[in-house]
């Protein structure tokens, strides 16, 4: 297949090349290879199967931070 750019340096992809695609451009020389980019899958943050039955938070601040902040951090 041979795709020719126009004066502003575009070319037309074929057909399985959707609008909003992303592509990675390789340059080797005289060569350019374009290789599509999966999307990233959308991730969901970790959840309990069950809730946490209230007797196990008793006694737990929630308030206080989770871990004590390196030397260089202040607090937000």
């Amino acid at each position: 297949m041979i795709v020719i750019a126009d004066k502003k340096r575009r070319v037309v992809l074929p057909r399985p090349a959707e609008p909003g695609d992303a592509f990675r451009c390789l340059e080797t020389g005289e060569r350019f290879v374009l290789l599509r980019l999966k999307p990233a899958s959308p991730q969901k943050p970790p959840v309990a199967k069950a809730p946490l039955p209230p007797e196990a938070l008793k006694g737990v601040n929630l308030d206080d931070p989770a871990f004590t902040p390196m030397a260089d951090e202040s607090l937000a």
